[in-house]
């Protein structure tokens, strides 16, 4: 069980930690060292908490169980598990887009926001498969 604890919270937490860190320099240097006072303020305070809270949910009920199937399986569902993550990556920064676009701002926002998102799965993906390979390392 102390295993399982430690496959959800710290590839979770170090995910989005990287993530968070990276968003918070693109804001700095967008908004000239004012990252966390500035109109997007409201997205570290509240966006943050509750995607942490998804992010652990989905962590020990899919990425774990679909982690040890690619360990004993070189596919699933016919994808190796670069090309199952690259997917994943692609379809979450397209639907992060689709939910944050202000449509207001025209399709290049939309565009920007979607580009924006599938970086930000890819890096939150990539540290969190990383770190589980290298738990797995240290318990076998």
């Amino acid at each position: 069980m102390k295993t399982k604890i430690i496959e959800t919270i710290l590839p979770t937490t170090l995910g989005i930690l990287t993530v968070l860190g990276l968003l918070v320099v693109f804001n700095i240097i967008v908004h000239n060292g004012d990252a966390f006072n500035s109109p997007d303020n409201v997205f570290f305070k509240l966006f943050v908490p509750t995607a942490t809270i998804i992010a652990l949910t989905i962590q020990f009920t899919l990425t774990i169980p679909f982690w040890k199937k690619f360990k004993t399986q070189k596919k699933v569902l016919g994808l190796t598990l670069f090309q199952f993550t690259a997917l994943l990556c692609i379809i979450s920064g397209l639907t992060f887009g689709l939910v944050f676009w202000e449509t207001s701002f025209g399709i290049s926002e939309l565009i920007l926001v979607s580009l924006t998102g599938i970086i930000a799965f890819t890096v939150y993906w990539t540290v969190n498969l990383l770190t589980l390979r290298q738990l797995d390392k240290r318990i076998n």
